[in-house]
């Protein structure tokens, strides 16, 4: 919880940096936002840890965190390819609140990635709520190659673990003389303040060293060469800013590789889909159209059997059709057979000699038996049952057996047939009797 305050006065000289939200507001000193920018400048491509220091307050109701001043992060370890602070390093902390930041507390920290902007890594987040558990103490995650920062706060409304650190939307920065940070940065020799936010070509030289009493910093200045690397390195600018546009394309090559072969695969199956369609189509009307033909076929095969079978040819006249003989001109109309009279199979005397036949007037030869006779010895012929054969009809079946096509009808019937079009080969039908 914060120090109530009711007569304290905020600073007229801010700036406000980006837009400011409910919650905990957060001032932080100029003097300490220049120190933090060159400390991890002088990083390189490394990243550097520090303390935030300052004061946490409550004014109107309203929480308020100062930010006056900040400690460098001496003695920082590696673990699992991270940097934290060692117990050293918060012993080193601590001392330097007693001797330079009286009535002052550890807020927050700041950590430095170069070239990743100000994306809060998940493993320093997780990090800041295990060892920073006061509400109000923040981290500050600085990228000195893009220039560009960001507050990061515990959210206690967070639903996911992910969330449980929210950035800070805004900010503001106060200016005023900050004797504490300037004894801390002389006594330490750490990096002095320059009033011009510094950059990759006018920034001065930062060397690290190693020294007996711990790691300082030294600012050193050559007329001949004014930018040299870091330790026994010498980088120039334009290789820095080389190395980083190099460090983001190989960052991003996987990336654009990736984009590729999903565009590519996506093509390929749109193209696969179009494909298929059109095969699809072209499939279901070639089925239509086969049995179309097919039908086609069909009835052109039944007519072409009902023409072969009126106008098959006879012993007699092989040329001639053989509707042509159904009906002779001179051939009075046969009577009805009585199929009681039909001959049986038991034998028979032998009849009595008849006499010859003779011609009537109108020239016809007749005997004894007359015309009936002559229709039961042809009905008597004809077989009972007929098997169809391949291309038969039932008209050329009735033209067959009972000289014209009248007889269909009653082969129908006889025999159940529903549709004259539609028999099989190889099917025994029975044949009528008359």
């Amino acid at each position: 919880m914060g120090i109530l305050v009711s007569d304290f006065t905020l600073p007229t000289n801010i700036k406000q940096i980006g837009s400011i939200g409910d919650g905990l507001r957060i001032y932080v000193e100029d003097y300490v936002c220049t120190f933090l920018h060159q400390y991890a400048e002088a990083g390189g491509y490394g990243e550097r840890l520090a303390f935030l220091v300052g004061r946490h307050l409550v004014i109107d109701g309203q929480p308020i965190l100062f930010i006056s001043g900040a400690i460098h992060g001496k003695y920082t370890e590696e673990y699992e390819g991270f940097l934290r602070f060692s117990e050293k390093s918060r012993d080193y902390a601590e001392s330097m609140l007693e001797e330079h930041f009286p009535m002052m507390e550890i807020v927050g920290w700041m950590q430095s990635q170069p070239s990743y902007g100000t994306y809060l890594n998940q493993h320093y987040a997780t990090y800041h709520l295990r060892q920073f558990r006061k509400a109000y103490q923040v981290m500050f995650v600085l990228d000195p190659i893009e220039r560009c920062n960001a507050f990061y706060a515990p959210d206690p409304d967070a639903m996911t673990p992910s969330e449980r650190m929210s950035e800070v939307s805004g900010y503001f920065i106060y200016y005023e003389k900050n004797v504490n940070m300037h004894e801390y940065m002389l006594a330490n020799k750490v990096v002095e303040y320059t009033p011009k936010k510094p950059t990759l070509v006018e920034k001065p030289l930062m060397t690290y060293a190693e020294e007996d009493e711990g790691e300082a910093f030294h600012q050193e200045k050559d007329s001949d060469d004014p930018y040299t690397g870091y330790g026994s390195r010498q980088i120039e600018p334009e290789e820095i800013i080389r190395r980083h546009q190099a460090d983001k394309a190989r960052r991003k090559a996987p990336v654009v590789e990736q984009k590729r072969a999903l565009n590519m695969v996506a093509s390929l199956c749109a193209v696969l889909f179009i494909v298929s369609f059109i095969l699809g189509v072209g499939f279901i009307r070639s089925q239509d159209r086969i049995d179309t033909l097919e039908e086609e076929i069909r009835l052109l095969n039944i007519g072409m059997r009902n023409v072969l079978a009126q106008n098959a040819p006879t012993d007699e006249n092989p040329l001639a059709p053989a509707f042509a003989e159904q009906d002779p001109p001179t051939q009075p109309e046969a009577p009805p057979v009585d199929y009681t009279e039909l001959p049986t199979t038991e034998p028979t005397p032998d009849p009595p000699a008849t006499p010859p036949p003779t011609a009537d007037d109108s020239g016809v030869e007749t005997g004894e038996t007359g015309e009936e006779g002559n229709i039961t010895e042809a009905f008597a012929q004809i077989p009972e049952t007929y098997t169809i054969q391949y291309g038969d009809s039932l008209i050329s079946i009735s033209t067959r057996f009972f000289g014209d096509a009248d007889m269909v009808g009653e082969i129908m019937i006889l025999n159940g047939i529903e549709d004259a079009d539609h028999i099989v080969a190889g099917r025994t039908i029975a044949l009528p009797r008359r």
